[in-house]
């Protein structure tokens, strides 16, 4: 059917290119017009040369340490998760002890003793008291990002992308690894950058890495003078602008939630806020 269908198409077409090189009656440059229409009409458009690429293309990686724990509950929600507790309570049916101890050997006494004398580690670190930027056992609930100065300016791991390099992936973990010691374990999420900036003729386009374990050791010490783990906020201060603009817009931040713990004031709860404003609304009464 497919070969049919393309003989039919080709004889189609040649009847068409016959038909417009006859001449035509009281016609003096006809046979010219036709021959030139099915020149225009048969002919094929030649490729244009793709341009220049005008860009410098470089490579970098912005390497995140998760927070390895949970902010403690503000005033607020350990109100709402006990008025929860309480509600479900009511509601819930007790669970048979034969089920989980059904030779009566469990000591419940001694689990409730443990749980209430369970107290949980701090999550202000000393490396928060005494501002130990270089390891990332500080800011436990909030999300670090690991920095470099080279030459006086503090920037991420970058640098130019060759062009024997297959890909940009690969420059980018090669410019880390050439920038801190190999003991650091990360992953690379994905093959697509999270973000790019724009200086001059230059384009760094950046991945997204995630921290696992490793000390982290400075083997460019050449260029490299110093490195830190930073928050956002402390990003937003250091960067230059257009870097400071790409960090705000695809960076994480839990300032607004975990700020209380390292010297902020914590929410208020509901019920305090509502016994406040009906004093208020009774006074003006």
């Amino acid at each position: 059917l497919v070969c049919t269908m393309s003989s039919m198409g080709f004889r189609a077409s040649a009847r068409c290119a016959a038909r417009l090189m006859q001449p035509r009656q009281g016609a003096s440059d006809a046979p010219g017009l036709r021959r030139r229409a099915c020149v225009r009409l048969f002919s094929v458009k030649q490729k244009e040369e793709p341009e220049e690429y005008k860009w410098k293309v470089s490579a970098g990686i912005i390497v995140e340490r998760v927070p390895p724990v949970m902010p403690p509950f503000e005033p607020w929600e350990k109100e709402y998760y006990e008025w929860m507790e309480e509600r479900q309570d009511k509601r819930r049916r007790p669970f048979p002890k034969e089920f989980h101890d059904p030779y009566g050997e469990f000591d419940y006494a001694a689990e409730q003793q443990a749980i209430d004398e369970y107290e949980p580690a701090p999550v202000v670190t000393e490396e928060d008291k005494s501002n130990n930027t270089k390891s990332t056992n500080r800011r436990l609930c909030e999300h670090l990002y690991l920095i470099a100065k080279k030459n006086g300016v503090w920037q991420f791991p970058s640098g130019p992308h060759p062009d024997q390099q297959p890909s940009l992936r690969q420059s980018a973990n090669i410019h880390l690894l050439g920038t801190f010691s190999e003991d650091m374990d990360h992953f690379i999420l994905g093959n697509c950058p999270i973000g790019h900036i724009e200086e001059g003729e230059e384009r760094t386009f950046f991945y997204h890495s995630l921290y696992v374990s490793g000390d982290i050791k400075v083997v460019d010490n050449k260029e490299t003078e110093d490195f830190m783990w930073a928050t956002k906020e402390e990003l937003l201060e250091l960067f230059p602008e257009n870097t400071a603009k790409l960090c705000d817009d695809i960076l994480i931040s839990l300032k607004t939630k975990n700020q209380w713990i390292y010297g902020g004031e914590p929410q208020e709860c509901a019920r305090a806020v509502s016994e406040r404003a009906y004093e208020a609304a009774k006074k003006k009464e």
